[in-house]
C-alpha cells in the first residue's frame, strides 16, 4: 500500500516538476498567448463577421416606407369642352401612401469586392498584430538572459565567497595559536562583507528581471529554472522570414481588391421593384377617389460618371502599392543592417572569450599560488584578496561574454524570424 501510495504521489508531482523549467523558446510561445494584445485578433474577426453581415444583407429585399401630401398650384386639365360629357378636374390636393420593396439581382459584383476588401483589411490588422506580439521577442531576450547572468554571476559570487570563508577559518585559527595577523583576518572579513553586498544586488536585480518577465508570461517563475540554450552556428543566408513581410503582402492584396471594386462600380445595376401603396390619385390620374394600386417592373440603372475617374483612381491604387513597395525595401535594407552588426558581433564575442579562456587560466594559477602563499605567511591578506578578485572578475567577464554571445545569436534569430 506503501508503494502504491508513492507512485500515486509521485504520477501528480511529475506535472509539477516539468513547468519547474523553462526555455527560451518556451516563453516566446507563452508570451504571444498571454499578452492581452493576442485579444485584440478576437475582437477583429467578430467586426469582420458583422461587416459580412452588413454587406451581405444588400442582397436581401429592401423595402422603403413612403407618405407623401402635396399641394399644387395646377393641375393638368383638358383645354376643350365636350357636349354632354363631364370631364373631372383633378384636384390640386394630393396624398400618397405607399411601400417599395426592391430586390437587387446584379450589382456589378460590388458587394463581392467589398467582402473581399473588408477581408483584406482584416486580414492586415490580424498581420499587425502579429507581428507587434513578434517584437516581444527582443524584450523577453533581454529579461531572460538577465536572469541567466544574475544566476551565474550569483554562483560564481557564492564560490569566492565560501573560499574567502574558509581562509577566515584558517586566519583565525592562526590567531588563536599566535601565529596570526588580526589585520588580516579583517582585510578577509571586508572582502567577504563586500560579497555579500553583490549578492544583494544581484538577488535584486534577478527579483526584477522575474518579474517583469512572469507579467509577460502570465505567470510566477519565481521559482522557475531558466535553462540556458546552447550555443549555435548561426545561418549565413539572406533570407528572412519576418512577419512583417506578409504585412506588406496582405496590403498590397488591399490595393488589388480594391482595383476590382472599381470594375465593379461602372458596371451597371439590375434589380426588381415592386410598389403598392393607397392615394389620391393612383395610377388613374382623372379619379380624385382614394385607391389602392402597385406596381413592379426590372429596373437598371448604369452610372457613366465613374468612367470618368476610374483611370486616376487605379493610378492612384498603383502608386499606393509603390509606396508599400518602398517601405517593404527599407525593411529588408534595415534587416539585412542589423542582421550583420548581429553577427559581427557574435564573432566579437567568440573571438574574446578564447582570451577569456586565457585570462582566467593564468588568473587561477596566480591565484591558486597566492592562497598558498597566505597559507605559509609570505603574502598578506590583501594581496591574497587583490588576486581572488582579478581571478573572480575574470570569470565574470568571462560569464558575461558568454551570456551575451547566446543573447546576440538570440537576437539575430529575431531580425532573421522564423523562430
Amino acid at each position: 500500500m506503501r508503494k502504491i501510495i508513492f507512485c500515486i504521489v509521485w504520477l501528480i508531482q511529475i506535472p509539477v516538476l516539468a513547468q519547474k523549467s523553462l526555455t527560451l523558446e518556451a516563453c516566446y510561445t507563452q508570451v504571444q498567448q498571454a499578452y492581452p494584445l493576442l485579444k485584440q485578433r478576437a475582437v477583429l474577426d467578430m467586426a469582420l463577421q458583422k461587416q459580412l453581415q452588413n454587406l451581405q444583407s444588400n442582397f436581401k429585399p429592401q423595402v422603403e416606407l413612403i407618405g407623401q401630401a402635396t399641394y399644387q398650384s395646377e393641375v393638368t386639365s383638358f383645354p376643350i369642352k365636350l357636349p354632354n360629357i363631364d370631364v373631372p378636374s383633378i384636384a390640386k390636393d394630393q396624398y400618397k401612401v405607399y411601400a417599395e420593396i426592391k430586390q437587387n439581382v446584379f450589382d456589378g459584383g460590388m458587394v463581392k469586392a467589398q467582402k473581399a476588401i473588408q477581408e483584406a483589411s482584416n486580414a492586415v490588422e490580424n498581420q499587425k498584430v502579429v507581428v507587434d506580439l513578434d517584437r516581444l521577442k527582443e524584450r523577453v531576450n533581454q529579461l531572460f538572459f538577465t536572469i541567466l547572468l544574475a544566476q551565474s554571476q550569483r554562483t560564481l559570487t557564492a564560490t569566492v565567497k565560501d573560499e574567502l570563508q574558509s581562509k577566515v577559518k584558517k586566519v583565525e585559527a592562526g590567531i588563536q595559536n599566535g601565529v596570526g595577523i588580526q589585520s588580516q583576518l579583517r582585510t578577509l572579513q571586508v572582502e567577504i562583507l563586500k560579497l555579500e553586498q553583490k549578492l544583494i544586488e544581484i538577488d535584486t536585480q534577478e527579483k526584477t528581471a522575474r518579474e517583469s518577465l512572469g507579467l509577460l508570461l502570465n505567470q510566477d517563475i519565481a521559482d522557475v529554472n531558466l535553462l540556458r540554450p546552447a550555443a549555435v552556428a548561426l545561418a549565413t543566408s539572406n533570407a528572412v522570414n519576418r512577419p512583417e513581410l506578409r504585412l506588406f503582402a496582405l496590403q498590397k492584396e488591399i490595393f488589388t481588391q480594391q482595383a476590382q471594386q472599381i470594375t465593379a462600380k461602372n458596371l451597371p445595376k439590375v434589380g426588381l421593384f415592386l410598389q403598392t401603396g393607397f392615394g389620391r390619385p393612383a395610377l388613374n390620374m382623372l379619379s380624385n377617389d382614394f385607391k389602392g394600386y402597385y406596381l413592379g417592373g426590372l429596373r437598371v440603372n448604369w452610372s457613366l460618371g465613374g468612367l470618368y475617374t476610374q483611370k486616376n483612381e487605379r493610378a492612384l491604387l498603383n502608386l499606393s502599392q509603390q509606396s508599400i513597395d518602398i517601405q517593404q525595401e527599407i525593411f529588408l535594407l534595415n534587416s539585412s543592417i542589423a542582421r550583420k552588426q548581429a553577427m559581427t558581433e557574435v564573432e566579437k564575442l567568440e573571438a574574446i572569450l578564447q582570451k577569456d579562456e586565457q585570462i582566467v587560466a593564468l588568473r587561477t594559477k596566480i591565484k591558486e599560488v597566492s592562497s598558498v602563499q597566505l597559507d605559509n605567511g609570505t603574502l598578506s591578506a590583501t594581496d591574497f584578496v587583490a588576486d581572488v578578485s582579478a581571478e573572480n572578475q575574470a570569470k565574470e567577464n568571462k560569464l558575461l561574454h558568454e551570456i551575451q554571445r547566446l543573447m546576440a545569436q538570440a537576437n539575430y534569430q529575431t531580425i532573421v524570424g522564423g523562430n
